[in-house]
């Protein structure tokens, strides 16, 4: 039996402290808003996905209570464990893979993800959507009446060797791989910043994440035209990743402390 296949993936911890939670969700929710506003867009138009890697399941029904309604996983293992947990607590919320996908795991991240953000080679791409055909009904997508899967092209912009993503010179040949697969919905683009306190190089890769979405919808190649999110900066970037149009920022330590 795979790791993937058992049931306690999830840390069930004790002392939870709902309160500090909700407050640090909320204190995320209206700096990003914030942030929005002096960049001159909208409050609404940066959405927060806590990410929830190594949290146990009372952590992360707790921010469910406070409002999150978007989740990111790093591990397909915990990702399993928070869909099987949320569906026995009667709880809906999107669920989306952001850390690295084994195709070996692929089928077990189907049958739970709302979401994939990590796609970054052409083998992935298509082995995702041949996974989901294969599945049919078994998949989360279908579960909820859905034709395709919410995808996000991974690029590693910073060029960093330890960063996972395709090289931005592939993205517009693998976004339009994954646009000609009907099953899959390209949304738009991810990726992890630059490993520096340099606010201008950390400003400059966001940047090139947001010029190279731009290219690949105005390419006009069927199924990139709705190529428009920005699944782009954490905790310590988020003036930087919004200031460049962030549409999706991906929060963890600012809501729930840092990890044990």
């Amino acid at each position: 039996m795979g790791d993937d296949d058992r049931e306690g993936a999830l840390a069930y911890g004790k002392g939870v402290n709902e309160t500090e939670i909700c407050r640090n969700f909320a204190q995320v929710r209206a700096d990003v808003a914030g942030l929005a506003e002096q960049a001159g867009r909208e409050a609404e138009s940066v959405a927060v996905m806590c990410a929830v890697k190594t949290q146990s399941a009372e952590a992360i029904r707790a921010v469910i209570g406070c409002g999150a309604r978007v989740l990111g996983h790093n591990r397909v293992q915990e990702l399993v464990a928070t869909g099987k947990d949320l569906r026995a607590h009667g709880l809906d919320v999107e669920l989306h893979m952001i850390g690295p996908l084994q195709r070996n795991k692929v089928n077990h991240a189907l049958r739970w993800a709302t979401g994939i953000q990590t796609l970054d080679r052409a083998e992935l791409i298509e082995r995702v959507a041949d996974s989901l055909e294969r599945l049919g009904g078994e998949s989360e997508i279908a579960r909820r009446g859905r034709t395709a899967l919410d995808v996000m092209l991974q690029v590693n912009v910073s060029g960093e060797e330890s960063k996972n993503g395709c090289e931005p010179a592939e993205a517009l040949e693998l976004a339009t791989q994954i646009g000609a697969r009907v099953n899959l919905a390209l949304t738009g683009l991810m990726t992890i910043g630059p490993n520096t306190a340099d606010a201008s190089a950390i400003r400059g890769a966001y940047r090139q994440l947001r010029e190279l979405a731009e290219q690949i919808r105005a390419s006009g190649a069927p199924g990139t035209g709705e190529c428009t999110q920005l699944s782009m900066g954490m905790t310590n970037d988020l003036p930087e990743a919004i200031a460049e149009g962030a549409t999706l920022v991906r929060v963890g330590r600012a809501v729930f402390g840092e990890r044990s």
